[in-house]
């Protein structure tokens, strides 16, 4: 309004409304003054000169005190255009204003949180339990809103295209603003590094964040993470009874039922072609998520130059709306003002074992227990305890040097306590063997180990080898074993594990 006047130094400005006039302006009327407000409306009505200009400034507050407002005010902006008179109008929300008025004024979107209906301090976000919001306007200036839920193939699926930066953070920061972490969650792939979600990943909401700077073996781990979580969302609804999809569960949510709470889904994946032309196996994941979405509450938003030939789905273009003016502002603010909100988005991937636990003692751990073990599928860590039978009698710490397994023998004798007797804790293979105790022994190498050790293990741990092929386990996860003490694999589990220091 103030560049507009500014430009046409003869428009003449009368407002309605309270407080401070915010521009210079002819005469301001209080909204409680219904005699004057009366008259400057029938002034408009009858024909203002040209180049008057009506300024209702806030909506809510002065359709309150008259609420006629809306047809006499519709009826100036109706037919004042051709005389040259214009109404501008100020609101707090789009929905303050009657759907009949709105249609002869022309938004404009200088607001992201007005755009969402979310007040400045935030008091009333997470508003929606849908999957809906405003991601822009239309060249009217009216929100358009995105609903990101199932196609008419029953597939949930978004394509948002190669023009993607701005459409995403508005849509994405929309919804965080109108939907709380308990109701909707997000995971990132940006597989170009365009850093598109870098703001938002701070948000409560995130579950995970991956680049194509990670390694392989975090795509395995995200590829495991993600079918474990198809897999608990199935065992959730089986379990909650005569729940048919993701909808009839909230619903006995929502009725008081005591269930695990389950959030919906949101997978943003920017440039998924990369994604699965690095890690072909990815697309089969992707097509699982796709077409368990109506049921489960998993839903995919792709964006990126090309939609991979892979994923034969029908996807719906998105909508054309143009963000509002500050949205770059509130893509660095909202969120970190989101934090602490909301209890956080459930971590579908975990980090590997040797980057989340950097000294694991046996001070923390539970009784019996010599380290933890490492379950992606189930993104959760378990502990470890050696179990001894009759049957599977005898252990072997194998690795080359400097692995860490003089120090796990050490932790296993701790861990056995008084009942150590009944054991012979060797380190080394060559010694003496006792048949009637239980034998551990370390190795280099697995041929080192006498085979009827090797064939009755109760407890087993493969660490970094000289050469991976020569793993009991299996020699690709042989190599990713870490180089550093007391990171290995579990036998027979087959997991990642970490053994305790003393």
């Amino acid at each position: 309004m103030t560049a507009a006047l500014a430009a046409a130094p003869d428009t003449a400005v009368y407002r309605i409304g309270r407080g401070a006039d915010p521009l210079p302006v002819s005469a301001t009327f209080d909204p409680s003054d219904q005699a004057g407000c009366r008259s400057l409306l029938d002034w408009f009505e009858r024909g203002a000169p040209s180049g008057a200009v009506l300024l209702v400034d806030d909506w809510g507050l002065c359709f309150e005190q008259d609420p006629e407002l809306d047809r006499t005010v519709e009826w100036i902006a109706a037919f004042g255009p051709s005389r040259g008179v214009q109404v501008v109008v100020t609101a707090r929300k789009w929905s303050d204003l009657p759907d009949r008025l709105r249609r002869h004024l022309h938004g404009e979107a200088t607001d992201f949180l007005a755009l969402h209906g979310i007040e400045a301090d935030l008091s009333n976000k997470y508003q929606h339990h849908d999957l809906k919001t405003a991601v822009g306007v239309d060249e009217r200036g009216w929100p358009v809103h995105l609903d990101i839920s199932v196609d008419g193939n029953g597939l949930t699926g978004t394509y948002l295209g190669p023009q993607r930066r701005q459409k995403l953070l508005s849509a994405l920061l929309g919804l965080m603003v109108t939907h709380s972490p308990e109701d909707l969650n997000f995971g990132f792939f940006d597989m170009k590094n365009t850093g598109a979600f870098d703001e938002l990943s701070h948000a409560p909401h995130v579950s995970f964040l991956l680049t194509n700077e990670a390694e392989d073996e975090m795509l395995d781990r995200f590829q495991d993470g993600l079918a474990g979580e198809l897999n608990r969302r199935q065992q959730l609804l089986h379990a909650a009874g005569r729940c048919r999809n993701f909808t009839d569960y909230q619903e006995k949510l929502d009725a008081g039922e005591d269930l695990q709470p389950l959030a919906a889904l949101l997978i943003c994946v920017d440039s998924a072609e990369v994604l699965i032309e690095r890690h072909p196996r990815f697309g089969e994941v992707l097509k699982a998520l796709t077409r368990a979405g109506r049921t489960q509450g998993i839903h995919l938003l792709y964006s990126g130059d090309v939609f991979p030939a892979q994923l034969p789905f029908t996807i719906p273009e998105w909508p054309s709306a143009t963000p509002p003016h500050d949205l770059a502002e509130w893509v660095e603010v909202l969120p970190h003002a989101l934090i602490g909100s909301a209890p956080s988005a459930r971590q579908v991937v975990l980090p590997p074992l040797h980057q989340s636990h950097a000294n694991l003692t046996l001070e923390m751990l539970p009784p019996g227990a010599i380290g933890l073990v490492d379950k992606p599928f189930e993104q959760r860590r378990d502990v470890l305890a050696p179990n001894f039978t009759e049957k599977f009698r005898h252990g072997a710490i194998v690795g080359r040097p400097g692995t860490g397994k003089s120090t796990t023998l050490r932790t296993l004798a701790a861990v056995l306590g008084d009942d150590v007797a009944r054991y012979q804790l060797l380190d080394g293979p060559g010694e003496p063997l006792d048949p009637q105790r239980h034998i551990v022994v370390t190795a280099r190498s697995w041929d080192q180990v006498p085979p009827f050790i090797k064939n009755s293990l109760g407890f087993g741990i493969e660490f970094r080898l000289d050469d991976p092929a020569t793993s009991l386990v299996d020699a690709r996860q042989a190599a990713r074993v870490p180089d550093k003490p007391g990171h290995g694999l579990s036998v027979p589990h087959r997991l990642h594990a970490q053994i305790a220091l003393p």
